[in-house]
C-alpha cells in the first residue's frame, strides 16, 4: 500500500460529493434559520404594528430567499452544482441578512447576528477562504449601512457599536475558517484512510477467495459457523447463499485447538462423505476458533490406488515366476492324460479320470494365463474407435452366456469416440457385464450406458442387485478377492489394471437402494480430448 507521503491528490469526484454534502447541509440549516427568523421577526412586526408596505417588503425578502434556497437545493439535487454555487450561497446570505437589518428596527436591529450565520454558512462551504470572502462582504454590508443610517436619518448607531460588530464578525470568522479548515483536512485523512482500509478489506477478501483451502470461523462454545470462505463451502457442497451450519455437523467434534497439530476426519457434506484434513488455531477472542481444513478424498483414493498398483507389480513379479514354473509341467500332465484318455476303455474310471485331469488343467493354464496377463500387460494399442460400437458388439456377444439368461438388459448408447485398445475395452467390458449378470440373477435388470463427451465417464454398467457389503467394497479391486465362490478374484483386477493402462480409473458405487454402478473413468485431460 502506498505510503501517506506518496498519496495521490484527492480524486475529483470524491471533492464533489464532499461539496455537495457541504452544500446540502448548509442549505438545509439556511432553510430551518430563514422560517425560524421569519416567525420571530413577524412577531415583532407585530407588535410593533408596522406599515402594510413594510410589511409587504420584508415577506417579499424571505419569499426571494427561499426562493434562492430552493434553486440552490435543485442544482445540488441534479449534479450541476460547483464552487461557483457556493460562492452564490454566500452573496445571497449576507445579501439576506442585509435585507433583514435594515427592514428590522434599523440602526437597532437584533438581527445583526445573521452576519455572523452568513460567516459561518461561508466557511463550512468553502473553508477559510470562505469565511474571509463572506466577513469582507458583511464588513461592506455594515459600513455601508451604518454611513445610510447617518446620512439618511436623525439619529445614527454609534460607531463604537459598529466597530465591535466589525470584530465580532472577523472573529468568528477567523476561528470558523480555523475549525472548517481543519475539518476539511481531518475528513481528507479519515477519506484516505477508508481508501486505505477499503484497500486491505478488498486485498483480504481476495486473499480469502484465492486460498484453495477451507477457512471456517467458529464459535467455539455453540459450534456455529460464523464464516467459511468459498473454498470451504466448495469442499462442503455448500451453496454461496445457504445458511452457515454448526460445525459439529460437519466436522463431528472438533479436536482441540493446538497449533502445528493436524488432524483427518470423515465428514458428512452435501457432497457425501468426504476425507479432510484439519487444523485449528486460537483468534482474538478465546471463544473463536479458526478451522483451516482441506478435501484429502481424491489424495487419499490416489495413495489406495498406488498401494494397489504396487500390490499388483509385487503379485506380478511373483506370478511370473510361478508361472513359467508351473506352465511347463502342467503341459506335461496334461499331455499325458490325453494319451491316457486316447487308450482307455469308453465308460471306464480310466477315461473318467482322464477327463477330469484334461478339465481341471485346461482350467490352471487358464489361471496361468491370467498370472502372466498380471505379471505383464500389454501395453495397449490405441485407436479412434466407437465406444458405443465396442458396447453394443459386447453385449450382444454376451447374450447367449448362460449368465445372462433371464436378465433385463438396457443399453443406453450415446455416440462416442475415444483412442483406446478395442480388444482390451472388449476384456474390461466382458468382465464387468458378467459380474453384473452374476449379481443381478435371472430376473434382474442390467445397464450399460455410454456418456456423452466431455464427460470424464466413458462408460458405466449398473446392476439391480442391491449393496455390496461396505466390508467387501474396498477390496473388491484386489487380486484373488472373489464375491462368488467359484470365482477366482481377478476378473476385476485385470480390468483395473487395463483402465490403468490407459490412464483412466474404474470406479464403483453401491447402497441398496441404488444398485451398484461401475463407471469408467477417464483422466480429466483424456476426458476433454475425447
Amino acid at each position: 500500500m502506498p505510503s501517506s507521503s506518496a498519496r495521490a491528490p484527492s480524486a475529483p469526484g470524491r471533492d464533489k460529493n464532499d461539496l455537495e454534502r457541504r452544500l446540502t447541509a448548509v442549505i438545509l440549516f439556511r432553510t430551518v434559520a430563514t422560517t425560524s427568523i421569519l416567525a420571530l421577526a413577524a412577531t415583532q412586526l407585530a407588535e410593533r404594528r408596522l406599515e402594510e408596505g413594510e410589511g409587504f417588503a420584508w415577506f417579499a425578502v424571505v419569499f426571494i430567499d427561499y426562493v434562492l434556497t430552493l434553486v440552490s437545493g435543485v442544482l445540488v439535487r441534479r449534479q450541476r452544482h460547483g464552487t461557483w454555487t457556493a460562492w452564490l450561497q454566500v452573496v445571497t446570505s449576507v445579501a439576506f441578512a442585509s435585507a433583514i437589518v435594515v427592514l428590522t428596527e434599523r440602526g437597532n436591529s437584533p438581527f445583526w447576528f445573521t452576519y455572523l450565520l452568513s460567516i459561518i454558512g461561508g466557511a463550512v462551504v468553502l473553508g477559510a477562504r470562505g469565511a474571509l470572502g463572506a466577513s469582507g462582504l458583511t464588513t461592506l454590508s455594515s459600513l455601508g449601512f451604518a454611513l445610510w443610517v447617518r446620512l439618511a436619518h436623525d439619529g445614527s448607531r454609534p460607531w463604537g457599536d459598529v466597530t465591535t460588530q466589525l470584530l465580532a464578525q472577523w472573529l468568528v470568522a477567523g476561528l470558523s475558517g480555523y475549525v472548517a479548515q481543519q475539518l476539511i483536512r481531518t475528513r481528507g485523512r479519515l477519506f484516505e484512510s477508508e481508501a486505505d482500509l477499503a484497500r486491505a478489506r478488498d486485498l483480504r477478501d481476495r486473499i480469502v477467495s484465492a486460498i484453495a483451502s477451507g477457512l471456517a470461523v467458529v464459535e467455539r462454545s455453540t459450534g456455529r459457523v460464523q464464516f467459511l470462505n468459498p473454498a470451504g463451502a466448495a469442499i462442503l457442497g455448500l451453496e454461496p447463499a445457504a445458511p452457515l451450519p454448526v460445525a459439529t455437523a460437519l466436522f463431528g467434534d472438533l479436536p482441540p485447538v493446538t497449533s502445528g497439530r493436524r488432524w483427518e476426519v470423515v465428514a458428512n457434506t452435501q457432497r457425501g462423505e468426504r476425507i479432510l484434513g484439519i487444523s485449528t488455531s486460537m483468534l482474538d477472542s478465546p471463544e473463536v476458533m479458526l478451522v483451516v481444513f482441506q478435501d484429502l478424498t481424491e489424495l487419499r483414493r490416489r495413495e489406495t490406488e498406488m498401494a494397489r498398483l504396487d500390490q499388483l507389480a509385487q503379485l506380478g513379479r511373483v506370478s511370473a515366476t510361478l508361472a513359467h514354473e508351473v506352465r511347463n509341467p502342467l503341459a506335461s500332465m496334461r499331455g499325458s492324460a490325453q494319451m491316457l484318455l486316447a487308450d482307455a476303455v469308453p465308460g471306464s474310471s480310466q477315461e473318467k479320470l482322464s477327463r477330469i485331469i484334461v478339465r481341471e488343467s485346461d482350467r490352471l493354464g487358464q489361471l496361468v494365463d491370467h498370472y502372466l496377463e498380471l505379471a505383464r500387460p500389454k501395453p495397449p494399442q490405441r485407436r479412434r474407435a466407437r465406444i458405443d460400437t465396442l458396447v453394443a458388439e459386447t453385449v450382444e456377444l454376451l447374450r447367449a452366456d448362460p449368465v445372462a439368461r433371464g436378465a433385463t438388459v438396457d443399453e443406453q448408447l450415446t455416440s462416442r469416440e475415444a483412442e483406446v485398445d478395442e480388444g482390451q475395452i472388449k476384456q474390461v467390458l466382458i468382465n464387468l457385464l458378467r459380474n453384473a449378470f452374476r449379481a443381478a440373477g435371472a430376473k434382474g435388470r442390467v445397464r450399460v450406458s455410454v456418456e456423452p463427451a466431455p464427460s470424464p465417464v466413458l462408460f458405466s454398467v449398473w446392476d439391480s442387485a442391491g449393496a455390496i457389503a461396505p466390508e467387501a467394497l474396498p477390496h473388491i479391486f484386489e487380486p484373488f478377492y472373489s464375491l462368488e465362490p467359484d470365482g477366482t478374484g481377478l476378473g476385476l483386477t485385470t480390468a483395473q489394471s487395463i483402465a490403468h493402462a490407459h490412464g483412466a480409473v474404474i470406479e464403483v458405487s453401491s447402497s441398496a437402494e441404488a444398485g451398484t454402478t461401475f463407471r469408467y473413468r477417464l483422466a480429466r485431460g483424456d476426458a476433454l480430448n475425447v
